[in-house]
């Protein structure tokens, strides 16, 4: 089988489909701290296996998460940007993962979505999308505004509550955050 995944460019970036070499950068980022707000920090092997499920996307969905380099940089992704759907999902998630805290606060995230949104709309076949940003995720809440998202208050009700995608019975979860559901249209980016 060969999938074609695109690769798409910004004045920064390089967002092309994953490849081996990127699990090294991705599972590193799964046992870090960073990966909070993203069902982490996990082991190793759980974290390969996550590796192999995005990339997964792309086969069984036709699209899923680019990883991003620098240009003129080296090879090593520096994020995971794109759409996510797994099974679970009632529609799909756009989302945007930094791997490194170095760097943040440059507007990666925002440059990244800013290609990928508008090349999305056509092999997802749909109008809307959502972000999937628990509580207390200011800097997550701060990039899906910029990129013309609104919070939906009834989808974060469902989704949290008994029966909904992000509920859990497990006593353990209890202290997990609310996920809250950020979502985008075609055309609300700006």
């Amino acid at each position: 089988m060969i999938v074609t995944i695109p690769t798409l460019e910004t004045d920064r970036l390089i967002l092309r489909g994953p490849r081996l070499a990127d699990a090294v950068a991705y599972i590193a980022f799964k046992g870090s701290e960073r990966s909070r707000f993203t069902g982490g920090p996990i082991d190793a092997d759980r974290a390969g296996g996550n590796f192999f499920a995005i990339s997964g996307h792309w086969i069984l969905r036709g699209y899923g998460l680019f990883m991003a380099t620098l240009k003129g940089g080296t090879e090593t992704p520096i994020g995971g940007f794109g759409i996510f759907h797994p099974l679970q999902y009632a529609e799909p998630e756009f989302g945007w993962t930094l791997y490194d805290g170095a760097h943040e606060g440059q507007g990666f995230a925002v440059e990244a979505m800013r290609a990928i949104i508008p090349w999305a709309w056509g092999p997802l076949g749909v109008d809307t999308a959502q972000s999937h940003i628990d509580a207390g995720n200011d800097a997550s809440v701060a990039v899906a505004k910029r990129l013309g998202a609104t919070f939906d208050a009834e989808a974060t009700r469902i989704a949290n509550a008994p029966g909904g995608e992000f509920y859990s019975d497990d006593p353990a979860d209890r202290d997990d955050p609310i996920v809250n559901i950020w979502r985008h249209h075609k055309g609300a980016l700006t």
